[in-house]
């Protein structure tokens, strides 16, 4: 009888289903516009001057620490309840 209803409390409801999708899409807006503009001022950038070409590591850094955002806010979700 315990164990029953230890698993009745541990279940996901469809309403915390749908906070979490609307967690991680309310979460990866921002990441999504970040790199979207990391990129296009970047390809700006080589257009304007073909040796900027050479900072495409840097530019890639940028990248990945704007994804942490999104990661987080990924990861979150596994810690509200």
């Amino acid at each position: 009888m315990v164990l029953a209803a230890s698993f009745l409390a541990s279940t996901i409801t469809p309403m915390q289903s749908l906070a979490h999708g609307i967690m991680i899409g309310g979460g990866f807006i921002g990441p999504t516009i970040g790199i979207g503009l990391v990129g296009a001022n970047y390809l700006a950038a080589v257009g304007r001057n073909p040796e900027a070409s050479k900072f495409l590591g840097q530019a890639l850094v940028f990248v990945g620490l704007i994804e942490v955002y999104g990661l987080l806010a990924f990861a979150s979700t596994f810690f509200v309840k």
